[in-house]
């Protein structure tokens, strides 16, 4: 169910933040409710309940106090300058994902600048901030819930203490309305006969440059069944034969989408963490224009964008 994700640094927001978390828990309901400290139980994947809880949230709460940005790592180093921060990661996923992101200013702080803050997070800047005041804490609360309930209404998002039956209703109606558009598309499209897949099939190469800034040469390795795409992706300049394989692999008309899965690691941690690369590719002749997206769970991406060649035997 979507609801409200709030991000907060400990040694910066705590107090702040788990105020907030009682009240909107109240409001919303803890089903539709995170902060980790209640959220996250013992022996849980950190990285991976955050990843989730982000899926399904509508609005994500950046409480932001007046160490917020200065909070440092044991090395010295500010904490926003890792590109591994959860912090960083949880706001930058937020606004990659179109999840809208409201800046809350606790304990007098004010809105960082966009010289102030890494590159994904920048956009933070361009967001309507809500101030939050210990001389009117409550009276501000009540109005960051207001502008909760006008953001969550919109999405779909159910408050705690809903009519049901309303709700039952107009979901049963929705479907009717669906149920009599795919029956119209069926009897359209009826006897239609599919378009011929494109020859993908061989060894196709491409010139990648990754979102960070470096370049690769790729090999892909395609084998087709059908509708069915299969075979080994390049990744990080992964010699002949030494690819990803593809999973979930399709092909119908010029169109062909796969995934391919790699292992990751953070510095100064032993644990590994699976990233996933959604591809998806247009056919022209002996060209592919893909687009790839990586879904990570430790760091935000952005989609890049790559033309590979068919490999002349």
């Amino acid at each position: 169910m979507p609801g409200v994700f709030i991000s907060y640094r400990r040694e910066d927001s705590a107090a702040y933040a788990g105020r907030l978390f009682d009240i909107l828990s109240t409001e919303f309901g803890p089903e539709n409710t995170f902060m980790d400290v209640d959220d996250i139980k013992g022996g849980d994947n950190f990285v991976t309940v955050i990843d989730r809880n982000l899926d399904v949230s509508d609005a994500l709460l950046a409480v932001i106090g007046s160490d917020w940005l200065s909070v440092t790592e044991p090395s010295g180093g500010r904490r926003l300058d890792n590109p591994h921060d959860f912090v960083r990661v949880e706001i930058a996923k937020a606004l990659e994902r179109g999840i809208r992101v409201i800046p809350v200013l606790v304990g007098g702080a004010t809105l960082p600048r966009p010289d102030e803050l890494p590159p994904n997070l920048q956009p933070l800047c361009q967001r309507q901030a809500v101030e939050i005041r210990d001389t009117s804490f409550h009276a501000d609360v009540k109005a960051l819930t207001d502008v909760l309930h006008r953001t969550l209404h919109a999405t779909g998002f159910v408050p705690q203490g809903a009519k049901l039956k309303r709700l039952l209703a107009a979901l049963l109606m929705a479907l009717a309305v669906l149920g009599g558009v795919l029956w119209l598309l069926v009897q359209r499209h009826k006897g239609a006969t599919p378009a011929p897949a494109a020859n993908v099939a061989g060894e196709w190469e491409a010139t990648v440059k990754y979102d960070w800034g470096d370049s690769y040469h790729e090999r892909f390795d395609f084998e087709v069944d059908g509708q069915e795409l299969s075979g080994t992706a390049g990744f990080l300049g992964a010699g002949r034969g030494k690819g990803l394989p593809i999973w979930n692999g399709k092909i119908g008309g010029d169109r062909i989408s796969f995934t391919t899965k790699s292992l990751v690691s953070m510095s100064g941690d032993d644990k590994t963490y699976e990233d996933k690369h959604h591809y998806k590719g247009t056919v022209k002749g002996d060209t592919i224009e893909f687009t790839m997206v990586t879904d990570s769970s430790i760091e935000s991406h952005s989609p890049i964008h790559f033309t590979a060649n068919r490999v002349k035997q």
